[in-house]
């Protein structure tokens, strides 16, 4: 294969709850890096939320996708390359689709977290990522101009039910996607992190069939489907299996080491 550029999922794809790249992938990434080919990584999280797995990636990296695919952003300072917001009166709408369920919702203005109501959920949330949070009851009164997703959060054992009923409620050019257990994603449907892989590639006069993409849930499947080598690690959901070109060993196996390994460094096999 000739790989020139590989777009990589972050959480439970490359590292688990820790955020610790693994030993091996990190040795596999930054060779990879050194051989000439584009590491990019693709993640629903904001810039300023990917701070301690690009610490540990250190220099020389350039892109990385954020928000599902609504901000390709220069990796070492975060100036946006592509960004792509949400019309206000769509967060409107998700804000009352899930006042309407009973479910936490929050959107996201640069590296900030707003939500409606402060709960147990928001402050793991926000403290995991190191970002900023702060409530506010009037949300649908607030400024929502500049946001790139909105985020609902339902029980992880009703997730595919809270997210069919979600989707069903959103208007037609509006998608719903999983990204972690519990977590309905909603953005606006050519915004994803397929057609930012897509229009990066494009942008870096690199074919489709030069590209790779390792994810594990949904909100992945769309640049798996779309690179030349779709892949899927075996922890993942089905549905994304079901699309991918190759499974690699679950991300606790470090798949993504197995893949760039095997597939993408030189002298390898």
């Amino acid at each position: 294969m000739n790989i020139r550029l590989v777009a990589l999922d972050i959480d439970d794809t490359l590292v688990d709850h820790s955020s610790i790249i693994p030993e091996r992938s990190l040795h596999a990434l930054r060779q990879a890096q050194k051989e000439g080919v584009e590491i990019v990584l693709a993640t629903g999280r904001g810039y300023l939320g990917t701070e301690a797995i690009r610490k540990q990636l250190g220099e020389g990296f350039h892109y990385i996708i954020c928000f599902g695919g609504a901000l390709v952003a220069d990796y070492a300072t975060g100036a946006p390359r592509i960004h792509r917001f949400l019309r206000e009166e769509d967060v409107a709408a998700c804000i009352r689709i899930a006042n309407e369920l009973g479910l936490h919702v929050q959107i996201y203005q640069g590296d900030e977290v707003i939500v409606q109501r402060m709960n147990e959920f928001a402050r793991q949330y926000c403290a995991y990522q190191k970002l900023p949070c702060r409530a506010d009851e009037h949300l649908l009164e607030h400024d929502l101009s500049g946001v790139p997703k909105v985020l609902i959060y339902a029980p992880p054992e009703r997730e595919e039910e809270y997210k069919r009923l979600v989707a069903q409620r959103l208007p037609q050019h509006l998608h719903a996607l999983g990204s972690k257990p519990g977590f309905i994603e909603i953005g606006d449907i050519t915004v994803t992190k397929g057609s930012a892989v897509k229009a990066l590639a494009e942008s870096l006069a690199i074919l489709q069939a030069e590209t790779a993409a390792i994810g594990d849930n949904t909100l992945d499947q769309d640049m798996i489907e779309w690179a030349g080598v779709g892949c899927c690690v075996d922890n993942g959901k089905e549905a994304v299996k079901e699309v991918a070109d190759m499974i690699l060993p679950a991300q606790a196996e470090e798949g993504v080491a197995w893949f760039l390994e095997n597939y993408v460094l030189r002298g390898q096999a």
